[in-house]
């Protein structure tokens, strides 16, 4: 089942009453493995299993990871680990994201310490098939300027930066010591109140800015890469990144 036939037999009432505040993406958090159903006040006990039933029954995410660990077989990691900024030990790939250290063995097996989600094993092959390379340019440029950003840049709105705000609207301080923990580094050379540069893959850095509310002016959230980035994942892939971080701060701060 992919995102699109989940959310057509969710109640689609767009309640705001999980934390995706709507229906689409929350069946995209629930496919991803961040969500679980019964986080929707209005999916009845019935529809609920018929629905899971369905989800184990044909779970695309584990068959696409076994489409891309085969095509990850094919690839001689000593030619593309330094063009991803990953290092090579004993045959594997050392990357890291968000903070953590990803092994990815020759034949495409992941491993790290800690949790680890369907999803992402699906951005860390991606990222390896992709096998981007070149230096990074250092021209900072909004998802919108990336290759097919522009389709995409209302839903890097609606699912990246507006959750980030929220984030810093709640819980400011939270918000930045999880990402200081990230390995977030403050910068001052950008427009705006806050504002934080962090590498989310070692190839896709981004600058995120923040700017609280000010009388009549809304807080605002605003999420900038190297111009280079579409060279290492795709708009849709870049995506689910910044929603991984977003939902990473999210359940950090929920923990407390």
């Amino acid at each position: 089942m992919n995102p699109i036939e989940l959310y057509k037999k969710l109640p689609k009432k767009n309640c705001g009453k999980c934390p995706q505040k709507a229906c689409m993406p929350f069946a995209l958090s629930v496919i991803k493995g961040d969500a679980k159903l019964s986080e929707c006040p209005y999916l009845t006990g019935d529809a609920r299993d018929a629905i899971e039933v369905s989800l184990k029954t044909s779970d695309w995410r584990e068959e696409l990871i076994a489409k891309l660990r085969d095509e990850i077989k094919r690839i001689n990691f000593a030619d593309i680990a330094e063009g991803l900024g990953a290092e090579l030990k004993d045959g594997a790939l050392i990357i890291k994201c968000m903070g953590r250290e990803f092994i990815v063995s020759p034949d495409g097996e992941i491993t790290t310490r800690g949790h680890m989600t369907p999803w992402i094993k699906i951005l860390l092959l991606h990222y390896i098939r992709t096998a981007g390379k070149g230096s990074l340019s250092g021209k900072w440029v909004s998802y919108g300027e990336l290759k097919a950003g522009m389709v995409k840049a209302s839903s890097f709105q609606r699912d990246c930066e507006e959750p980030m705000r929220e984030l810093f609207d709640k819980n400011f301080e939270g918000a930045i010591m999880v990402l200081n923990r990230l390995g977030a580094k403050k910068r001052e050379d950008f427009p705006a109140k806050q504002a934080w540069h962090l590498f989310l893959l070692p190839k896709i850095p981004v600058i995120i800015l923040y700017w609280p509310k000010e009388e009549e002016f809304e807080s605002k959230v605003k999420i900038i890469f190297d111009s280079t980035a579409d060279r290492f994942l795709d708009a849709e892939s870049i995506i689910f990144l910044v929603e991984g971080l977003v939902k990473n701060i999210e359940i950090t701060l929920s923990r407390g």
